[in-house]
């Protein structure tokens, strides 16, 4: 009888549990498979507290949600200088009191175009005006432990830092303070961006695919693979180059997943579609 009970007790304590597990909310044009990658995250605001943030790229758009899923903000991007002339670029440190000392959104806005080498970093707010624009991008060079990083909290004010292509690197100073949720969120961003999505994408020739390795490892393999899992192609990369030129002359029509594999880990999967 007392294990019958025990037994009851733990189906019913199991039934539970499961049912406590559900679907919350669905967002779209916020997938990292998409092409090019949208993001979905969450950033605690110095006024709005914790918050979804939505940057989808193609749409040209940051959405900002509560957390019960109800949509704050919509900042269109469509009059931003655009990457490749179609899609947004990075967005970075979304806040509230670092850019600017009011109550609005603000973010860092950046890209790098490696075939026009037009650089640019601007620093907008919610209602798309440009509070700081520069040929300076954000870059740092990863090392463990990192030491380098875009902007800093100092004993006289917050300090950003962008390099440029002749060589130099200016220093700005900045109204606010970094906080370490946006420290975080950005640090996520960051090691998120290890493989680009593939450009042009659909590609009937040959196609380019950006790549960083993770700090630390000097080695790794792009591995291309067929919806069913095979893989298809294999290439090696090194810290020599950071982008890979791909033929795709002896691959089939079709769609296909790649990701980067070190001996450290693998990265996210990224889609290229193939067309004759």
């Amino acid at each position: 009888m007392k294990n019958l009970i025990l037994l009851n007790f733990f189906l019913i304590f199991g039934m539970n549990t499961e049912a406590q597990i559900t679907l919350e909310q669905d967002y779209d044009s916020s997938s990292v498979f998409n092409s090019p990658s949208d993001q979905l995250m969450i950033v605690h605001f110095e006024e709005y507290g914790d918050c979804y943030v939505k940057i989808n790229r193609l749409g040209k758009c940051i959405c900002i949600y509560n957390m019960n899923h109800i949509l704050l903000k919509n900042i269109d991007c469509s009059s931003f200088p655009l990457l490749y002339g179609d899609r947004i670029g990075e967005v970075l440190y979304i806040s509230q009191h670092l850019f600017n000392l009011d109550s609005k959104i603000e973010f860092l806005y950046c890209y790098i175009d490696i075939n026009t080498h037009i650089d640019y970093t601007g620093i907008y707010n919610e209602e798309g005006n440009l509070l700081f624009s520069d040929t300076g991008v954000p870059l740092i060079h990863v090392n463990t432990p990192q030491q380098q990083l875009p902007i800093y909290n100092t004993s006289q004010g917050t300090k950003m830092i962008l390099s440029y292509r002749d060589g130099h690197a200016k220093v700005f100073s900045l109204p606010g303070t970094l906080s370490q949720s946006i420290a975080e969120t950005n640090n996520y961003l960051i090691s998120q961006s290890s493989l680009s999505n593939p450009y042009p994408n659909p590609v009937s020739n040959t196609t380019k695919v950006d790549y960083k390795l993770p700090e630390g490892v000097d080695v790794g393999e792009l591995v291309f693979y067929d919806l069913q899992g095979k893989e298809i192609k294999r290439y090696r990369v090194d810290r020599t180059f950071d982008t890979l030129l791909i033929s795709t002359s002896d691959i089939a029509a079709g769609t296909y997943f790649y990701q980067l594999q070190t001996a450290k880990d693998k990265s996210q999967g990224k889609k290229m579609i193939v067309i004759k």
